[in-house]
């Protein structure tokens, strides 16, 4: 629990109050456009600006699902120094609800199926913290989920890596029934000063500018899934900072029958905070698929 008491509630009586309160008034799609959910993107700040938005997405999961085995969590990379995308095959993660196991069957046929393009590398996620604020969401929804952390390399690979993920959890489906799902987590435009990226300057044309050009250009990326475009979008307008995590998320989606994604909730730092000013904010946005 690297992150638990600063991202997140330190305690399980901090972190279900936080998640009761989320699950009152949770955003919610419109649930006659699904069957069930394949895959989802979800934003990976301190629960208190984007937690609703990723418990949102979890909580449709559930209500449309009913049940999932088993997680497979595309994580950014905020740290980590990584020549191939990164997997975890085996142990465990603790959150405050108790822990979380990794499902190795399926991160050893992950990792048999894309030797080319993938390793197992734990430590490459021991400080990454994209994946472990959504653990605790899991474990609250889905006791008895297990997980599959993959942090992708930003490249082409990472859509190889979805397509090789989703092809395994398809035939994981059919033969087996397996009752799998898909997560991959980007926060949208950093902006202002302390990301040193402020093209449009400062003040409410920059907040709309971001909201509505610069986060929508990714946003309408994601809902068309065109992830082969998403890494391209990110470098070139600064607006995603997990692009190999929603590229490989909406490469697996595609794989198992998506069509187009449905935005659930999107919104800044600031629309939540706007007492900390408009110097400095964060995109967010819950999309499933």
């Amino acid at each position: 629990m690297r992150y638990a008491g600063s991202f997140y509630p330190g305690t399980e009586y901090e972190c279900k109050s936080m998640i009761e309160e989320m699950k009152k008034d949770a955003y919610k799609p419109n649930f006659t456009n699904f069957e069930n959910v394949v895959a989802g993107i979800v934003p990976h700040a301190g629960w208190v600006f984007s937690g609703k938005i990723s418990f949102s997405v979890f909580n449709a999961i559930k209500e449309l699902n009913k049940n999932v085995d088993t997680f497979i969590l595309f994580s950014a990379n905020h740290s980590a120094w990584i020549s191939k995308s990164a997997i975890m095959s085996k142990g465990a993660w603790q959150t405050p609800f108790g822990e979380i196991f990794v499902d190795n069957d399926m991160a050893n046929e992950i990792l048999k199926e894309g030797k080319i393009y993938i390793e197992d590398n734990p430590d490459a996620h021991a400080d990454e913290h994209s994946a472990e604020v959504q653990l605790p969401f899991i474990k609250f929804l889905f006791p008895k989920a297990k997980i599959v952390p993959i942090m992708p390399t930003i490249s082409s690979e990472a859509v190889k890596i979805g397509k090789i993920v989703g092809n395994i959890v398809k035939k994981e489906r059919e033969e087996k029934q397996k009752k799998l799902a898909i997560i991959g987590t980007s926060d949208l435009t950093h902006y202002g000063l302390n990301y040193g990226f402020a093209p449009k300057g400062y003040g409410s044309d920059a907040l709309r500018w971001v909201k509505d050009v610069n986060d929508k250009r990714i946003i309408d990326l994601m809902l068309n899934l065109e992830e082969d475009k998403i890494i391209e979008e990110a470098d070139k307008n600064m607006n995603a900072c997990g692009p190999g995590a929603i590229s490989a998320a909406i490469g697996a989606a595609k794989i198992l029958g998506s069509k187009t994604g449905t935005l659930i909730k999107h919104t800044t730092s600031y629309d939540m905070f706007p007492q900390y000013g408009m110097e400095s904010f964060v995109g967010y946005a819950g999309i499933l698929f």
